[in-house]
């Protein structure tokens, strides 16, 4: 009998493996979306817009970085599907490159949204990347119901190392973690103090182990190298207890953000805990849903994909159009998508830009099983 109980045991469990989180599940060849469900609502035809931020107004703030060869502005505003073309953001005062540069963003790297209304932009201060940084590095905070710049905070230089180039930004409450893409690292800023913790310093988790594949091949750098960068994309998990993130070129890891307001954590301590979430492509874009959900923008295969808080990956759509897609914003049941073209601007082609214009902004509504716990193939 204890025998038979052993048996039974071993069986169920080996079952329940098959659905458990702790087993990576291949994402389905099935696509749950067609090329019907994703349609252009914005189009620019002279910048390489990156990531899109979709306001509760219905509006869309733009980001087309500096650091590829974009013309001004490196903010704007638009309306999906309006007539005149978007507008600098939050003012023209603050696009400008000329001046001041605590009145003017010199190279935003990342930009996020928060619940109060509030657009979190990571300025690293280093408009080419194979050249020192012009500007200190600082994270500046738009209120969107104003259109006015309330805060700036300093990163200070301490947390940063030669080379440092601040990539992504995911705020929770009054907390901001925000990527070194430069040097491996993580920043958490507390966004009233501005005090700073540097963890996570150049481990394997956050560096780039590879170069970035884009679905025309391996990108090269304006040296002719491979294009390898570091800790990029993140997000925060809606409780706040997780961060979400990963170089460039993947996987994707997570990370308890208890361990950064713990002083007693030690450096050992962080270092141990990122554990890999999904072995992910080189993704452009991520976000993450009020259900926790993420969704990730898939350069590699021109794809966009959800994965659930219970490690259900989902498919959703693969499409010839999203050539390098971006940032993607989640605004109800809709995720606005760029489809920047980035690996074929004129840096990484010899000076020559290889986009065909115009780089356009997709709608996609998201599919109902892309939430679900659900395994489809």
């Amino acid at each position: 009998m204890k025998r038979q109980l052993i048996l039974l045991l071993f069986l169920v469990s080996m079952a329940a493996a098959a659905v458990l989180p702790g087993l990576a599940v291949h994402m389905p060849h099935k696509p749950e979306a067609s090329a019907a469900d994703l349609t252009p609502v914005l189009t620019s035809t002279s910048q390489i817009i990156d990531a899109v931020i979709a306001l509760p107004d219905g509006r869309l703030v733009l980001e087309a970085p500096s650091w590829v060869g974009n013309p001004s502005p490196q903010l704007s505003v638009g309306k999906p599907g309006a007539s005149s073309p978007p507008t600098p953001y939050p003012d023209a005062e603050w696009n400008d490159n000329n001046g001041d540069i605590s009145h003017h963003f010199v190279s935003i790297t990342g930009i996020t949204l928060t619940k109060d209304g509030k657009l979190w932009v990571a300025d690293s201060g280093v408009p080419d990347r194979e050249k020192p940084p012009t500007a200190p590095a600082r994270l500046i905070c738009i209120d969107t119901a104003t259109s006015q710049v309330t805060r700036i905070i300093p990163v200070p230089p301490a947390e940063l190392h030669p080379g440092s180039i601040l990539g992504g930004i995911a705020v929770h409450d009054q907390t901001a973690y925000v990527t070194d893409s430069g040097v491996a690292g993580l920043l958490a800023v507390d966004l009233q103090t501005g005090e700073t913790r540097r963890a996570l310093d150049r481990v394997s988790a956050l560096t780039a182990g590879r170069p970035i594949n884009a679905a025309a091949g391996i990108v090269r750098a304006p040296n002719g190298h491979p294009l390898a960068i570091d800790a990029s994309l993140i997000a925060v998990s809606p409780d706040g207890k997780w961060l979400y993130v990963q170089p460039y070129c993947g996987p994707l890891f997570h990370v308890a953000t208890s361990l950064f307001s713990d002083p007693g954590t030690t450096n050992a301590a962080l270092q141990e805990s990122a554990t890999r979430w999904y072995k992910t492509n080189a993704l452009g874009g991520l976000t993450v849903g009020p259900d926790g959900t993420l969704y990730w923008a898939d350069v590699t295969t021109g794809s966009i994909d959800s994965y659930t808080e219970g490690r259900i990956p989902h498919h959703l759509i693969t499409d010839t159009r999203l050539h390098w897609p971006g940032g993607l914003s989640l605004s109800g049941q809709t995720l606005y998508i760029p489809a920047s073209q980035l690996d074929q601007a004129a840096r990484f082609h010899n000076g020559h830009s290889a986009v065909r214009w115009p780089v356009t902004i997709y709608r996609l509504k998201v599919p109902e099983d892309a939430t679900s716990n659900v395994l489809h193939k």
